[in-house]
């Protein structure tokens, strides 16, 4: 689980900050909490609260942003997520690295430059944790924009972690499941996302190796062709699925909101299925409900489905 935790911050994540610098000591009145976290920050000038990730967006410039990340992960695990080659395996390439202490807890700060799409960015990561969780702290913005990063870099340094606060993760998305149907339990919040599954365990060991991972999608990109879209993004997966044809790729409609639910095997391991269903928001984007199981897990799948029924927007 740890490896996919450390796909999912290499996903996700000039250079201006060197080493040694200093972090904020207490809150001010110009700090904003993060919604469903611990961590306040003072944004940069004209960013606010986004609703599409825990963070901040620039509301005319969609390229930049501070997105925080909170990982159910030992902070000497995660860290491990940040070996040079690995992220030069992701189109990645570290600046600097420097260790840090932030509001009393180890971290790491490391500027990295990445290009996407033709276009080239720098990255303003934090990443700090103890043996119980870690969070990471994402400044991103385009390489050539000196002044943004400046600023970001400044809002960065403001970060304050208050950890006699008890913050409720969900609070942060912008919609909810009934976590009481079915048998699954709820076990954290990643990113836009839930996991479930039957033991609390990473991986579970329940005998039908249930589990349940649910995501919003960042971008409000417009989908045209939705059914090829969900067919399609079976293929995305680390694990080779493919679609079950017998089994249909079927309409569904729930809160409102159409999309698409189908089944799908893995190629690799006979024995292990996955249910898919994504939602379309209309205003853009989507919602994704992926479970996994034991092939002629009937419990499994209607437990899956209990939970993926229950969906709704807040």
């Amino acid at each position: 689980m740890l490896r996919k935790i450390n796909i999912t911050i290499l996903l996700l994540v000039n250079s201006f900050i060197g080493f040694g610098q200093e972090f904020a000591k207490e809150k001010t009145r110009s700090h904003i909490q993060v919604e469903g976290t611990n961590v306040f920050m003072v944004p940069p000038s004209l960013f606010e609260s986004s609703n599409n990730f825990k963070g901040f967006q620039n509301p005319i410039d969609q390229t930049a942003m501070i997105m925080i990340l909170e990982i159910p992960g030992p902070f000497s695990e995660v860290l491990k997520g940040f070996d040079p080659e690995m992220l030069k395996s992701q189109g990645m390439e570290i600046i600097r690295k420097s260790e840090i202490i932030v509001s009393d807890l180890d971290g790491l700060l490391i500027d990295i430059d990445q290009s996407v799409n033709g276009m080239k960015f720098s990255k303003q990561l934090v990443v700090y944790g103890n043996e119980k969780s870690s969070t990471l702290i994402n400044g991103t913005f385009l390489k050539d924009s000196l002044q943004l990063g400046e600023r970001i870099r400044q809002s960065i340094l403001t970060t304050f972690v208050d950890s006699d606060l008890i913050s409720n993760p969900r609070e942060a998305l912008n919609y909810s499941l009934n976590e009481e149907s079915g048998s699954l339990k709820f076990n954290y919040v990643i990113g836009n996302g839930m996991l479930f599954n039957r033991d609390l365990k990473i991986p579970t060991e329940s005998l039908d190796k249930a589990t349940l991972l649910t995501e919003k999608s960042f971008d409000k990109v417009e989908i045209k062709n939705q059914k090829l879209f969900c067919i399609s993004r079976v293929k995305k997966y680390p694990k080779d699925f493919s679609v079950i044809p017998s089994k249909g790729i079927n309409e569904i409609q729930i809160d409102n909101l159409h999309g698409f639910e189908l089944f799908a095997k893995n190629n690799d391991n006979e024995s292990e299925e996955m249910y898919q269903v994504i939602l379309f928001d209309e205003n853009g984007g989507y919602y994704l409900f992926l479970g996994t199981y034991l092939k002629d897990s009937k419990d499994a799948v209607s437990d899956i489905k209990s939970i993926v029924n229950t969906f709704k927007r807040k």
